[in-house]
């Protein structure tokens, strides 16, 4: 029973993570080209993706930018939390990871 919420708890998560991501990421990405500076070919490319994680965004010292970015930096971090405990359940159900 618990794995079966355990993987529930984290497919949901990564559900919001992406929900989250689709609103904020695009948004973050169209203000970059706004102001000429942008990462990556789309905000889905995986280049943007790590300049969002490792705050690339604080350098630019734009405050609507900021408001922008860490939305989607917390929704990308929620998809990576969710995908761990995905790849939890799957090591325990595969028997790699022992479960008492």
């Amino acid at each position: 029973m618990a794995l079966l919420l355990l993987v529930l708890c984290s497919l949901a998560t990564v559900i919001l993570g992406i929900t989250g991501y689709v609103i904020f990421g695009p948004l973050t990405y169209r203000h970059l080209m706004d102001r000429r500076a942008t990462v990556g070919a789309s905000s889905f490319a995986p280049v943007f993706w790590w300049w969002l994680l490792r705050g690339g965004y604080r350098a630019n010292r734009d405050p609507n930018l900021s408001g922008l970015a860490t939305p989607a930096r917390i929704m990308l971090v929620i998809i990576v939390s969710g995908l761990a405990g995905c790849l939890l359940w799957l090591l325990i159900k595969t028997g790699q990871l022992g479960f008492q």
